[in-house]
């Protein structure tokens, strides 16, 4: 298996500090990694022109959960093109929906298999590092 480029940058918005830890051990080996512990931290670090190659995000979280992040994300012309793969304890189909239709690349339930995460990551940088075919 190919793993990334290590120079690639991953923001983590998490407030389940156990799971944030696990997430730096699993992923710091091939990425830079920064970590938030609520959505509105995240996105003053972004508007700092911060700007990571993927963020992952919970769903539920204090401050500014993941859909307001998306929503905020699809506003913004600089942000709006960095892929976000939410992780999330809700199995609810509507709330999966709403995630992808706000622009999430991917909807992972928790708790999840590491080795799952890092396949949806080389996955999402495929797809992001490939230009469409479709509209040729």
């Amino acid at each position: 298996m190919s793993y990334p480029k290590a120079d690639r940058r991953i923001l983590i918005i998490e407030d389940d500090e156990p799971l944030c830890w696990l997430l730096d051990r699993i992923l710091k080996p091939n990425f830079e990694v920064n970590i938030f512990y609520n959505g509105l931290d995240a996105l003053a670090w972004l508007s700092a022109n911060n700007l990571p190659d993927l963020i992952i995000s919970d769903l539920h979280m204090p401050s500014l959960d993941g859909i307001e992040l998306l929503e905020n994300i699809q506003t913004s012309g600089i942000l709006r093109n960095i892929p976000v793969i939410i992780l999330s304890g809700s199995e609810d189909p509507e709330k999966r929906k709403k995630c992808l239709a706000l622009g999430a690349s991917s909807y992972l339930i928790k708790p999840f298999e590491p080795q799952l995460l890092i396949e949806e990551i080389e996955n999402t940088f495929k797809r992001v590092e490939k230009p469409l075919a479709i509209n040729r």
